[in-house]
């Protein structure tokens, strides 16, 4: 398995200990990735995605801080999530 394939279930669950985004993303390890998908998604298009989405995909390394009005830009980290971020096998 490459790389890019996937951060772990594990690691993506560790990125939301702590936070509460509802029953459904709670429960769910594809639900908290789609979650993930939304928020770099949007933060790279110039929208704001809530202080503790965008805290949380900075804090693992997926995006690069910038201030409110800069162009968010992904990390390699994150670029290769965002090649298959539900870690299916090609």
């Amino acid at each position: 398995m490459a790389f890019y394939q996937t951060l772990s279930d594990d690691f993506i669950n560790n990125m939301f200990e702590g936070t509460n985004f509802g029953d459904e993303v709670n429960s769910s390890v594809m639900a908290k990735r789609k979650q993930i998908v939304k928020t770099l998604q949007s933060q790279t298009d110039g929208y704001w995605s809530g202080h503790t989405a965008y805290h949380m995909v900075v804090n693992a390394g997926l995006l690069k801080d910038a201030k409110f009005n800069e162009k968010k830009h992904l990390t390699l980290v994150g670029k290769a999530f965002m090649q298959n971020p539900y870690g299916i096998e090609e």
